[in-house]
């Protein structure tokens, strides 16, 4: 079946699909913490990936679209989120580029979607387990495995296996499987937003509830982060003062300290510098159009409350999200209350 969408619509939904990819790299996750929604990392994590595949579909497989899509989303999540950090930036950068890059050369749209969906979410999984080592050095690892033997002599069981590496590995896993359900999930979307958009308007049409919570703040984020840096610290302090380490323990003090400094007062504001340089360029030949996305953004905003009430309805967590997905994409697409944007795309893609 061709579920190629009408040629006259692409630039339309391209538009709207770029807000709603700047309003999940910008605001979704605070919307869902807000509300209370479950698995809020691996949904925003993952709805980029959604997102990407979207407007690769719509616009025929015009690698440029995708690439453009990127600037806007990466101009509005600097203009509505100055204070994201540079990893975010990366992360959103590199899932763009490859997906660019796969729904150009790949012409199995379902084989170009997993593929993206793995590779964003093992990056995603490293950034942090790289981010991690940085801090705190081999000497993390170092205490998840002596901690691990000292509970396994506690039970008088012999095990060989490094616990880190063990843990290092279960992680990326996990997460390679979730790319794999994003991936299929991803391939599957604009089909099933055909079927379902008429069923999705009428219920909208219905219920007129609006969205009236505000997300958490980059500070509070902050506050969490320093939290989690100082809880980490403290237990690798414990686990080598247990062990009589304490030469050990004055390492980890003066070497995370000193990484701290280095990647948040050098590093941080020394890529934070380059990126709003770039960023300032692309202002000058897409600020019109960034402009157009920011107005989007409330009106997208403004669904999130009333599709988690109607994916509420379904039975287990993942159907739920799965429903709360085709609600946004369809009411973003379809909704014509909202105002109107045209970004110009150019015809070509086929289905793999």
């Amino acid at each position: 079946m061709d579920l190629q969408p009408a040629p006259d619509r692409n630039q339309h939904a391209i538009a709207r699909l770029t807000a709603l990819w700047a309003f999940s790299e910008s605001g979704l996750g605070g919307l869902m913490f807000a509300l209370k929604i479950p698995l809020t990392g691996f949904f925003v994590g993952g709805s980029a990936v959604l997102m990407i595949g979207l407007i690769a579909w719509y616009a025929r497989r015009d690698y440029g679209q995708v690439l453009k899509a990127l600037v806007l989303v990466l101009l509005v999540k600097a203009t509505v989120s100055p204070h994201s950090p540079p990893p975010a930036y990366l992360a959103v950068a590199f899932q763009g580029l490859v997906g660019a890059l796969f729904y150009r050369y790949i012409r199995n749209f379902r084989l170009a979607s997993v593929l993206l969906a793995i590779l964003a979410m093992a990056e995603s999984a490293l950034q942090k387990i790289i981010v991690m080592t940085l801090i705190y050095g081999k000497s993390f690892w170092v205490a998840l495995d002596k901690l691990f033997e000292s509970i396994c002599k506690e039970f008088s069981l012999k095990v060989d296996v490094s616990f880190s590496l063990l843990l290092i590995g279960t992680y990326l896993l996990v997460y390679i499987v979730w790319g794999v359900v994003v991936g299929l999930f991803s391939a599957a979307l604009p089909g099933r937003i055909d079927q379902r958009k008429a069923e999705i308007l009428q219920w909208y049409d219905e219920h007129q509830a609006v969205l009236s919570v505000d997300g958490t703040t980059g500070k509070g984020k902050r506050k969490r982060l320093w939290l989690v840096y100082l809880l980490v610290l403290a237990f690798m302090v414990t686990v080598f003062l247990l062990s009589g380490n304490s030469k050990q323990v004055l390492f980890i003090l003066v070497r995370s300290l000193a990484a701290v400094l280095l990647l948040f007062f050098v590093l941080r504001p020394v890529i934070n510098w380059l990126l709003q340089r770039w960023l300032r360029r692309q202002r000058g030949a897409h600020g019109r159009e960034a402009a157009v996305i920011i107005a989007l953004l409330p009106g997208i905003r403004s669904y999130v409350k009333p599709c988690w009430q109607l994916a509420s309805r379904r039975q287990g967590l993942l159907r739920r999200l799965q429903y709360f997905i085709y609600y946004m994409v369809a009411l973003t697409l379809y909704d014509e209350r909202k105002e109107r944007t045209d970004l110009p795309v150019q015809p070509g893609y086929q289905n793999g």
